[in-house]
C-alpha cells in the first residue's frame, strides 16, 4: 500500500488500524485487491482505493512504472510510477467511515466472484428448494443467489433472496430461527445465534457471535453483539462486545438530517443524512442496556457503562460516559484477555499502535 495519512473522516474505525484492514462488504480492501492484484505483484494502491470493477480496470491497465494521479494525491503505481497515466477517470475512494454500511451491497457484490473461489463456496440450485425445505430451510427467492462455502452449517432458517445474495463462510454457522434478508454475508467462523433478525445489506465478518435484530450493519472480524437488541446503520470494529440488549437509533423522531461527529473540526455537523447509527471503535465495549442515540460515535478501546444515555461522541479510552479516561495498561490486560479467548496472541505492532494512541488521547487533553 502507498503510504497516506490517515483520514479523519474515517473515525473511529481507523485508530488502531490502518485504512486498507476495513471491510469493503465482508473482506477488506487489502485482501481484495491482494487478489486482484496477483498478476501485478509490484502495483501499490492508496489504502482508501476501494476495489470496485472500475478502479480494479484501470488499475490492471498501468503500465510497468506507471502511476494514477487524482487532483495531485497518487492513488495506484505500478514499480515506481515514474510516468502518469494520461486521461484518467476519477477513483472511486472510501471517503467517511459511515461509506461502509451504505456500500455494503455493493462491496459483496463486487467481492463475490472472487470469494466463490477463496471461500470454495458452493452456489445452490433450483431443484434443491424442496430438499432444504425438509430440513426447515425456507428459501423466498432464487436459491442460485445462495452460496455455502465448506463447513458451513445451516438449519431451520428463513431466507429471502430477493434483494440480493447470500454467503455463509467457511465454518460458519446460521442457528435455529434466524431470518435473514439478504444481501447477507457470515464470515469465516462466525455465528448467527438462534432467532436472529437480520436485514440486508449487512455483512459480518469472521469469528463473530450476534445475535437480535441487525439491518444494514457492518461488523469487523472478532466482534460480537451476541444477544438481544437492535443495531441499524452501523458499523463496529474488531474486538468489540455490546452488552445485553443494547439498542441504538438510527433515525431521528423528527425524521430530519441527523448530526454527526466531524473529527476534524471537532464538532457535530450536518453531512445530509437521515440514517446512522452506531459508529464503534476496535477494542471497545458496551453494558447490558446501554442505549446509543442516532449516529454515536465511540472511540477506540472504550467501555461503555453509566446511567442515562451515553453522549454522540466518546473519546477513545473513554472510562464510562462521565469524562474519565481508560488506564490504558488495564486496558491492554483486557485486550489480552479477550484475545486469547480466539486464540489470538497480541503482537508487539498492535501494543505500539495502543500505546501511540493513548498518549494522542492523553495529550490532547
Amino acid at each position: 500500500m502507498l503510504e497516506v495519512p490517515s483520514s479523519p473522516d474515517l473515525y473511529p474505525l481507523n485508530v488502531l488500524r490502518e485504512e486498507h484492514t476495513l471491510h469493503f462488504g465482508v473482506r477488506s480492501i487489502a485482501n481484495q485487491w491482494k487478489e486482484c492484484l496477483q498478476a501485478k505483484p509490484h502495483t501499490r494502491i492508496h489504502p482508501c482505493l476501494l476495489p470496485t470493477p472500475a478502479n480494479v480496470k484501470v488499475v490492471l491497465g498501468l503500465k510497468d512504472d506507471q502511476h494514477w494521479t487524482h487532483q495531485g494525491e497518487r492513488v495506484a503505481q505500478c514499480g515506481e510510477g515514474s510516468s502518469a497515466l494520461e486521461g484518467s477517470p476519477n477513483p472511486d475512494m472510501l471517503k467517511e467511515a459511515p461509506d461502509l454500511f451504505e456500500r455494503a451491497s455493493e462491496g459483496l457484490q463486487g467481492d463475490l466472484v472472487r470469494l466463490k473461489l477463496a471461500w470454495r463456496l458452493r452456489t445452490l440450485e433450483e431443484d434443491e428448494r424442496e430438499a432444504w425445505a425438509r430440513v426447515g430451510v425456507i428459501v423466498h427467492g432464487p436459491m442460485e443467489r445462495i452460496h455455502l462455502a465448506p463447513g458451513a452449517v445451516l438449519r431451520d432458517a428463513s431466507l429471502n433472496t430477493e434483494g440480493g445474495d447470500i454467503v455463509i463462510g467457511p465454518d460458519a454457522e446460521v442457528m435455529e430461527g434466524c431470518r435473514i434478508r439478504a444481501p447477507f454475508a457470515l464470515g469465516e467462523g462466525s455465528a448467527l445465534r438462534m432467532g436472529t433478525l437480520v436485514y440486508g445489506p449487512t455483512t459480518i465478518g469472521s469469528q463473530c457471535k450476534v445475535g437480535g435484530e441487525l439491518s444494514n450493519v457492518v461488523i469487523h472480524d472478532f466482534s460480537n453483539k451476541a444477544h438481544g437488541g437492535f443495531l441499524g446503520n452501523s458499523v463496529l470494529g474488531s474486538w468489540c462486545n455490546l452488552g445485553a440488549e443494547t439498542t441504538c437509533s438510527n433515525l431521528k423522531n423528527t425524521y430530519g438530517e441527523i448530526a454527526e461527529w466531524s473529527e476534524s473540526e471537532g464538532a457535530l455537523k450536518g453531512r445530509g443524512r437521515t440514517f446512522c447509527g452506531l459508529l464503534m471503535g476496535d477494542h471497545s465495549k458496551s453494558a447490558i442496556h446501554t442505549a446509543f442515540n442516532t449516529a454515536t460515535v465511540v472511540g477506540a478501546m472504550c467501555n461503555v457503562f453509566g446511567a442515562g444515555m451515553p453522549p454522540k461522541y466518546l473519546p477513545s479510552f473513554s472510562w464510562g460516559t462521565e469524562g474519565d479516561v481508560h488506564d490504558v495498561e488495564r486496558g491492554l490486560a483486557t485486550a489480552r484477555k479477550v484475545m486469547a479467548r480466539r486464540n489470538v496472541v497480541m503482537t508487539p505492532e498492535e501494543e505500539s499502535r495502543i500505546r501511540d494512541a493513548f498518549a494522542k488521547r492523553v495529550g490532547a487533553d
